[in-house]
This record gives structure tokens, sequence and C-alpha cells, in this order.
């Protein structure tokens, strides 16, 4: 949590400073707890929990006895700081409730401010600056402005701190809200002017942050007695990043104590400089700190779920707000379980009229020759139900495999939300098209049936449950995460995106009916617009592995055939075969003439070689060469039955030896 060494030091160091800015007749403490509150400030500095402890509940004595309850309070407060910065949750909330429950034994309830802002620096610190910005703003709302100075600069400081991390614009005008008398002393304005300085500088504001730090390093070198150095490292790490003098930026974070700062300031630093594999490394470390401190938050999930329905029982409105949040909530459950059986109404209606229009079609089939053009009919229509699906999931997974583009929080909700449609509609509709399929003339066994099922199923689930995960998480997963979920989206999209139009071209071609080609147009252009189209697959990013795609032609230019929309899909499916199994170099698109007045097509890559006993054997429908394999093994089918349909021939070249290359002739 950044930013946290400031305000805790502030609170800390109020019980002496209130002293400062009263009137000089209040000003007079015994000499015994002036050196009893010294003595309480070396312990907490030193980090020995013994020493403080002791130090602490020796000073406590003396004020409860003197009944002395503004300072009391504020040195208990000094306790759940000092558990807070040691990170033990648990303690520092236990010391809150107790310390709620003391005031209001006593009917202190003019201090129960301090409660609220001992929450907000809980929360803050448990990486929920939301939940701790509600606890600073009910703070302000009880503090007497007139008579408690410090508390008000303590509040409106902390809320700042909460507002910082993701609307800086507001937590500088909270800045500008504290009380100005307070800002005389230079113990408080020189803690000011840091936090603005960093403040400043997360905003991007170059000119505000020099302004302020002019005035700050001032009071540091001609002031040093009355200088606040709470905020001095992550400051000077700052202004160091501006002026560019790295090394000296992380000379500074060495010297931060807290390591969660010390990380995210390096990760800053290492960025600026352009050292990415530093500033992974810092992530990585930064992950594991935040881990830790999540760990902790959600342990104290039930405790504070008790400690606010307990801060409702002394609420005036308890009973009435209590009853209209189980109205709200009762009358959302219903609204929810409404939901959910009009969801399962619609889902079982329309799983039922797909289920009637199938048993309608294989009736049909059964009756009257026509049974094949009807099957084509149904297939046709769950093609053009998945053609938007399919695109949409082409699409995301063209973006996404270019790692420069970004999508902002608030986007991704939206954009997932698409991606998931995409994948629940290809869902619904995978049974239906197996099973027409599998009523087809070539058919399929029902072995042949589960390795489509396996192959499709185990990635879409994963896309779904990764995508639902991206919506739900609300713009709040770390960005190194974020980035391995989307290369997990961006994989699958493409293999569910291409292995579902495989299966449904696959079964709308597999009854040997002959494909008509009506579109003359340059052969040379057709091509080059093939191999410009289309985009590496996402598995290349973990290969590692540089690949080129290239063109030639012995053909000329003004050379034209007629052909069928379905040429493109037959190349489609060689460029992705030659693009999954390349180990680096080119994938090569070329076109030659034959002797016979017709062209061919060859794609070429470099990789393994197809023994000759496999030649033929890769065209069989789900073959696969190798055991670790998980795609459908049907794309080198599909490619040979579109060209048989069209009336070419497509052959593996034997004599290519440097990795794979097929003709397609004929054209």
């Amino acid at each position: 949590m950044k930013n946290i060494a400031f305000i805790v030091v502030l609170l800390a160091a109020s019980i002496t400073l209130a002293a400062q800015d009263r009137p000089a007749a209040q000003q007079q403490r015994p000499s015994a707890q002036e050196q009893m509150i010294r003595r309480l400030y070396e312990a907490q500095a030193s980090g020995s929990d013994s020493t403080f402890y002791e130090a602490h509940q020796t000073l406590m004595a003396h004020l409860k006895k003197r009944q002395d309850w503004a300072t009391y309070y504020r040195t208990w407060m000094n306790r759940v700081i000092y558990e807070v910065n040691h990170k033990r949750f648990h303690r520092a909330y236990a010391e809150i409730h107790r310390l709620t429950e003391d005031m209001k034994n006593r009917h202190q309830e003019q201090y129960l401010y301090m409660s609220n802002m001992g929450l907000g620096i809980f929360f803050n610190n448990c990486n929920q600056p939301e939940v701790g910005e509600k606890y600073f703003r009910r703070a302000l709302r009880n503090i007497d402005a007139e008579k408690d100075s410090v508390a008000l600069f303590n509040a409106y400081l902390s809320l700042a701190q909460s507002l910082s991390f993701s609307r800086p614009a507001e937590a500088m005008a909270c800045l500008d809200s504290l009380p100005q008398q307070m800002l005389r002393n230079p113990i408080y304005e020189s803690g000011v002017l840091g936090y603005r300085c960093i403040i400043a500088n997360k905003m991007g504001d170059r000119e505000s942050f020099y302004r302020y730090f002019t005035r700050y390093d001032s009071i540091r070198h001609h002031q040093p007695g009355q200088f606040n150095a709470a905020n001095l490292e992550q400051v000077m790490v700052c202004h160091n990043l501006l002026q560019k003098n790295y090394q000296q930026a992380l000379a500074w974070c060495d010297s931060i104590k807290v390591p969660l700062t010390a990380t995210e300031l390096r990760i800053n630093v290492f960025e600026e400089m352009g050292d990415w594999h530093q500033a992974l490394q810092a992530s990585k470390l930064k992950d594991s700190l935040m881990l830790v401190d999540e760990r902790e938050s959600l342990e104290q999930h039930l405790m504070d779920m008790t400690h606010d329905i307990d801060m409702f029982q002394y609420e005036q409105e308890k009973a009435e707000k209590r009853r209209m949040q189980l109205v709200i909530v009762g009358l959302m459950a219903l609204a929810i379980i409404g939901l959910l059986a009009g969801m399962l109404v619609y889902r079982h209606k329309k799983n039922r009229r797909l289920k009637e229009q199938f048993l309608q079609l294989q009736e049909a089939r059964r009756r009257t020759e026509a049974g094949q053009a009807i099957r084509r009919a149904f297939v046709s229509t769950i093609q053009d139900k998945l053609k938007s699906p399919i695109s949409v999931l082409r699409g995301y997974a063209r973006v996404f495999n270019n790692p420069n583009f970004l999508l902002k929080p608030e986007e991704r909700p939206k954009r997932y939300s698409d991606i998931l449609n995409a994948a629940r509609t290809i869902e619904s509709l995978m049974d239906p098209m197996l099973d027409s399929y599998a009523q087809g003339e070539a058919g399929i066994t029902d072995e042949e049936k589960q390795i489509c099922i396996n192959a499709l199923r185990s990635p879409l689930f994963t896309l779904i449950n990764t995508a639902e995960l991206i919506i739900d998480s609300n713009g709040q997963i770390p960005h190194e995460e974020y980035m391995q979920l989307r290369t997990g989206v961006c994989r699958d999209a493409y293999h569910v995106a291409t292995s579902t139009n495989q299966l449904v071209l696959f079964s709308l071609y597999g009854d040997d009916v002959p494909t008509p080609k009506q579109d003359r147009m340059g052969l040379n252009e057709m091509v080059r617009s093939i191999l410009n189209s289309y985009d590496l697959h996402p598995s290349a990013i973990d290969k590692n592995r540089t690949l080129d795609m290239e063109f030639s032609t012995t053909v000329p230019e003004d050379a034209t055939v007629v052909v069928s929309p379905m040429l493109h899909e037959l190349l489609d499916c060689l460029l992705d075969n030659a693009d999954k199994y390349a180990t680096g170099g080119k994938v090569l698109m070329s076109c030659y003439a034959d002797t016979d007045e017709t062209y061919s097509i060859a794609v070429s890559n470099e990789g393994p070689v197809i023994s000759a006993d496999d030649a033929e054997r890769i065209f069989d429908p789900f073959v696969r060469l190798s055991a670790d394999e998980h795609s459908l093994g049907i794309g080198l089918s599909l490619a040979r039955r579109l060209a048989v349909s069209m009336g070419y021939s497509l052959v593996l070249d034997s004599e290519y030896t440097q990795g794979t290359r097929f003709v397609v002739s004929g054209i």
C-alpha cells in the first residue's frame, strides 16, 4: 500500500503536536508525562514489541488516572497504528473494537471519530482504499473542527490518501481543505508538501511537483529539526525519476523500510529505464507481497461483518435500517430467483425447440430421399448462427494477439461479455452441430464424436470461465495476472473459433456435393489478399519463434481464374497447419502455372518433415501424428474435401525436405 508511512507518523505525532497548537495556558504538561510520551515514540521507532507495549501501557495508565480522555484515546490509537504498520491486522482490529467499546462505556462518544479513523487506516492497509474512504468521511462528519483542528487535519489527510489511489485530483482537493493554521507548523507543512509531491507526480503534473518540491526541500535543508521525513524516500524517488537519475532513484528505493512500497517504486524506475526484465522480477515480488496482505484481509472479513452489525446497534435508527436492509435483500433474492427461473425456462424452451427441429430433420431423412438436402439446410442454419460468434472470437483473438493492444479496466466487462456471449452461443449449438454431422453420408463414429467434444469443450469452458472471472473482477485484477489471463483468452478464442468453423464446414461439405465456382478474379491478387488477412496462431507467442509470411509467383499479374469463395477456407486450413507446426523461418505461399494450362498454389513452412508412411494418413479425419496434440485433427481432411468439391487436388509434396509443402492443383 502506497504512502501509508506519512499518515501513520502524523497520527502518532498528534498527541504532542496538538499541544503546540493550543493556547499557552493549556500547554503545561507534567515533565513525567512528557518523558513517557518521548519514551513511547522512541519505542515505536525501535520496532521492539516488548519495549513499545511496556511504554504504551505505562502512558495509558498515567492518562487514565488523570482522566485526560482526549490524549488517552489518541495514545490508544497509537497502538492500533503500530499493529497495522507491522501487518498484524487481527490485533489492530481487536484494538479498534476495544477502543470503541471503551468510549461508549465511558460515555465519551465525541471521540468515536477515532474509531472510524482507525478503520480507515485498517482498510487502506488491506488494499481496500474505497472502504477506507467511507470511514474517513464518517470521521470528518463527527469531528468538532473548532475544538480539534489536529483531528480535522489528520482526517482530511487520511481521506486524501484513500482517494489518491484512483482519484488523485480529488485527493489534491482534500489537501486544499486542510486547516491553514496547522500548516504554519513546519512539521505539518513539510509532511503535506511531501504528500502533494507524490500525488502531483502520480497526476503527471511536473510544474506542480517542482513548485511543491522547492518548498519541501527548503524546509528539509534550512529547518531539519522541524522537517517531517515520513515520505522523504518516496519524494526523492519521484524527483530523481523526473531528473532521469535512475541509479539515485533506486538508491532511495533501497532506503524505504516498507517492502511493498519500495517494490512498487522500483517497478516505476525499471519501467522508466526500459529494463523490462527487472520490472518483471519486481512485479512478481510485488504480487507475492500483495498476496500476503490479501490473505490477511480475507481472514478478517467475517470479523468486519460482526463489527458493522455491532456499530449499527449504537445508531439511533438501527432498527429501521436493519428492517429496510432485510426487505431489500429479500426483494433482491426474489428477483434473482425469478430471473434464474426465467432463464431456466427460456433455456429449456430453446433446447426443446432445437431438439424438436433436429428430430424433425432425422425423421425427414428417413422418409425421403431429400433428407441430405434438409440436413445441409439445417447445418447451414447453424453456420449462419455461428458466423457472428466465430467472427467475434476471431476478432478478439486477433487484437489480443498484439501485446501492444490494451483495454482500460472499465472497458473490459463489455469486451469480455462479447466473448462470453459468443462462447455460450457456440456451446449451445455444439451438440446439434455434432449430431447433424453424424447423420451425413461420411458420418462419424461415437469415438470420433467424443474426440470432437473433448477438443472443443475443454478450451470452450476454459474460455467461458476466464471471461467470467475477468468480468466479475471489475477491473481489479493486477496487470501482470490480467495479461496472462488475456493470453489464455486469446489462445482459447482462436482455437474455439477455428475448430468450430472447420467442424461446421466439414459437416457441410462432407457429402461430396460439388461446390459451384462463379467468382472471376486475379489469381495473384486473390492469394496475396488471403495471405495478408491471415493472423499468426496465438500459440506462436509460446513457441518463442519468429515467423515471416511471404508470397512468390511466376504467374502473370493479369492471369484470372474462376473460383469459389470456399477456396479461401481451403487455403486458411493450409496456412493454419503451416503456422502451427513451423519452428521458425517463414511460411511461403506461391503460385505457378502447370503444363495443362491450370494453376497451382503451394503452401510451405520450415519445420518437421512428414514421413512417406503418413503422407496420405494425415488427410484422414481425426488423425493426429503426436499423442500430445489436442486439436480436432480435421484441418487437412477439410482442406482436401473442399478441394475435391471444387474439382481440385490437394497433395503433400514428398520432395520438399525443409518442412512440409502442400500443393493445390487444377485451379
